[in-house]
């Protein structure tokens, strides 16, 4: 029987998957009318109809994840920021307790997974009031698809870059000296490594004027009071899931609302002052306590609609947990819908009910011990767009690392009154920033990272400079404390540039200090002090986020540097094959102590800096010059570019100027027919046929361009006077190679091109 029932479980989900592929979106006609009330202007967007009738059928076979966490989810199709279609592996992901979920049965929250993507995640809900509302979140940043009309029959799909708010925002948090001494010592520490799912009941109290503000968006200024908190949940619903988008990759935990949260919906009369945070903070611990019971909600949040321009939250922190406080978190703003509301505000605030502080370095309610963001910030828990000089307008939707720490801290601790339960899911393993390093000044660097995965989930990596302390903004090369690089979203790359490599190609220029400039929030310090960085790696494993972290510190040396490319930096420098060339640089005291950099490595671009895929030579000493002859094979390029890095160390520079290279491998040099050796086919990807006419035995050795053994072969024998060997060197990295084959006392060479 247990046999029988698992073939006809598998039998629905397989039908279920087919079906669900069939894509139920359709690009629509920008003049559509009866648009919704938007809480964001988009200066890029693309516009869908989608059936929505047809996707809920499809939604009715998706397993929940939370009762089903290890079963496949069903396939459906989304819009991408291409125009094109992208296809999701979706489960529901309910927000609410299962009392409430089936006394509101049409109000839903899914999660998902991008395939062939797993670091790509959805999440979204789907209600009769708002239609469809869905949030993408990956390596490239956020992409949404919201309800565009009010028919909810056609969405509209946009970047969030795209997107601006206009809405400003005051957390009233203040600064606790107690803790601030405490948290100067622990900014290393804790990463999430538990492999538990931590489920907080979660009480929203809506104030009249909220709720009167969402009512009015769905319409139903005249409907009963139960279609009217209908809606009101449908929206904090969507607010929620995202809040869970957040929470469950970045820190494991899931907020659940709890089964009488409409019993905290205030429709009509209210005893909150929606002008004095203060106020209401206190009003909502003893209204929710009242309504719900203190034991009843682990962590409780009121939303309220504020006056137009005083958007505004207050958090005592930590609160989760604390049954004095616990309820102790308020976020109000002019447009109370939205991701700039529940990310910039909401998130902001929970972050402090869940143990974290300010991270921007700004002046405004700065905490000094985390203050470890340059300018206003752009991560949850900072400032991003309301305390100038500002980074960006708006959050990132990721916690930093010492926010994170700071979280898992508390929920460890004292704020572990959460239901726990085991994923099965480990914290990457091995994560290693590399040892510390003494670097010189005012010279870009890279920052490579290394980990592993036990369960082979899609890592992302995110390196953070973790130093505190009040300084100019945006940072001053000349600053001694204080962070000197902004935050950015995580990659599936290991290594970062500082600063970014284009600001390296382009020219970095340590005058600019524009805040709109993005260049102005990531310098080089140009005097002596250290530098601490994070590399935090994320899981990204759906059924609760790990991570893992390790720390790097460099110190900054003002006897050394700038260490600088000092040729090919005139227009018109032009390479070809068989000249010789010398390369030269600023060695800027960077090969004695303190820095001690014997060898450097030179590589090549040929597409103006995007990438150095070529190595002209792995390793020469750090004397200022290299001599060699242009090799064919490098390629036909008016956009090259060298870049010399540091061996044993992380600094590196660039030439500043592109130039042309001439290095083909020319017809007579891939083929003749009369050589004493031919290779085959070349280039190629590594694998390759080498035939000689030859009585006895042949030797063949392969060189890189700057001489080093890659391999070698001391013995093949003829067959009838001639020799056939196929050779794999498909671990070889593309490139130019050297074979040199030895047979009857001579020693002959050719030209090997690798191409992957």
């Amino acid at each position: 029987m247990k046999k029988w029932l698992l073939l006809v479980v598998g039998l629905i989900c397989g039908s279920g998957s087919v079906y669900s592929q069939q894509n139920r979106w359709s690009t629509a006609d920008r003049t559509v009318n009866e648009i919704r009330d938007r809480a964001v202007w988009v200066t890029d967007y693309q516009l869908f109809n989608l059936n929505l009738n047809e996707l809920n059928k499809q939604l009715a076979e998706a397993p929940d994840g939370a009762l089903y966490p290890l079963a496949k989810g069903i396939l459906i199709k989304f819009p991408n920021a291409t125009g094109t279609f992208d296809t999701y592996e979706v489960k529901e992901a309910s927000t609410m307790s299962p009392e409430l979920q089936s006394r509101y049965s049409e109000i839903r929250s899914y999660s998902g997974h991008k395939i062939g993507d797993p670091s790509t995640n959805i999440r979204f809900t789907v209600d009769p009031v708002f239609g469809l509302n869905a949030v993408v979140r990956g390596v490239n940043g956020m992409f949404y698809i919201d309800t565009y009309t009010k028919d909810n029959k056609t969405y509209i799909a946009y970047n969030r870059k795209n997107a601006v708010s206009s809405a400003g925002f005051n957390c009233l948090f203040k600064e606790d000296e107690a803790a601030t001494q405490s948290l100067k010592t622990e900014l290393e520490g804790k990463t999430v490594i538990d492999g538990l799912k931590r489920t907080y009941r979660l009480a929203i109290t809506t104030t009249t004027e909220y709720s009167a503000y969402i009512v009015n968006q769905a319409g139903l200024n005249a409907g009963t009071d139960a279609q009217k908190k209908a809606a009101i949940l449908a929206a904090v619903n969507l607010a929620v899931a995202r809040l869970n988008q957040v929470f469950e990759n970045e820190i494991s935990v899931k907020l659940q609302l709890i089964s009488n949260t409409d019993a905290l919906f205030f429709l009509t009369t209210d005893t909150f002052d929606a002008l004095d945070a203060g106020q209401m903070i206190d009003e909502n611990v003893t209204v929710t306590n009242s309504a719900i019971g203190v034991n009843n909600y682990d962590i409780g949040h009121l939303f309220f609609q504020a006056t137009q321009g005083n958007d505004n939250g207050l958090a005592y922190t930590p609160s989760v947990c604390n049954n004095s406080v616990k309820a102790g978190g308020v976020t109000g703003s002019g447009i109370p819908v939205g991701d700039p509301f529940v990310i910039d505000f909401v998130a902001h605030e929970m972050g402090h009910q869940f143990g974290a502080n300010h991270t921007q370095n700004n002046a405004c309610n700065r905490n000094t011990a985390t203050s470890i963001e340059p300018g206003s910030a752009s991560t949850i828990m900072g400032y991003a767009g309301i305390c100038s000089p500002n980074v960006q307008n708006n959050s990132d939707a990721y916690f930093h690392a010492v926010s994170i720490k700071e979280m898992y801290t508390r929920i460890t601790g004292a704020g572990n009154c959460s239901v726990n339960v085991a994923t099965g899911n480990n914290e990457p393993t091995g994560v290693n920033a590399g040892p510390d390093r003494t670097i010189p000044i005012s010279t870009p660097f890279a920052l490579t990272g290394t980990a592993t995965d036990p369960d082979g989930n899609a890592m992302t990596y995110n390196w953070e400079q973790t130093d505190f302390g009040a300084a100019l903004m945006p940072p001053r090369p000349t600053n001694t404390v204080g962070p000197m690089h902004r935050s950015l979203f995580a990659t599936t790359s290991p290594t970062r540039y500082f600063p970014r490599l284009s600001t390296i190609i382009e020219g970095y220029d340590p005058s600019i200090l524009t805040a709109t400039n993005y260049r102005s929030w990531e310098k080089l310090s140009s005097v002596a002090r250290t530098l601490n960085f994070s590399l935090l790696v994320r899981d990204n494993n759906p059924l609760g986020g790990q991570t893992g972290r390790d720390d790097i510190l460099l110190t900054v040396s003002p006897t050394a540097g700038p260490f600088i490319v000092t040729s090919q930096n005139t227009a018109g420098t032009v390479w070809n094959v068989g000249e010789s060339k010398t390369i030269m640089w600023n060695v800027a005291n960077t090969n004695v102590a303190p820095v001690s950099t014997a060898n450097v490595a030179i590589l090549l671009s040929t597409d103006g800096g995007l990438t150095f895929p070529q190595t002209l030579v792995a390793s020469t000493p750090n004397n200022g010059s290299y001599t060699f002859t242009v090799p064919a094979g490098l390629g036909m390029s008016s956009t090259a570019r060298i870049m010399i890095k540091a061996i044993d160390n992380v600094f590196l520079n660039v030439n500043t100027t592109n130039f042309t290279i001439n290095s083909v491998l020319g017809v007579n040099e891939a083929e003749k027919p009369n050589d004493d050796f031919a290779i085959y086919p070349n280039p190629s990807n590594g694998i390759f046929t080498l035939e000689t006419n030859s009585k006895d035995k042949i030797s063949y050795t392969v060189y890189a361009m700057d001489g080093k053994l890659v391999n070698r072969k001391t013995e093949i024998r003829s067959s009838n006077g001639k020799i056939s060997e196929k050779i794999n060197l498909s671990d070889l990295q593309s490139g130019v190679y050297i074979i040199q084959v030895e047979k009857e006392g001579q020693k002959i060479s050719k030209k090997l091109i690798v191409k992957k």
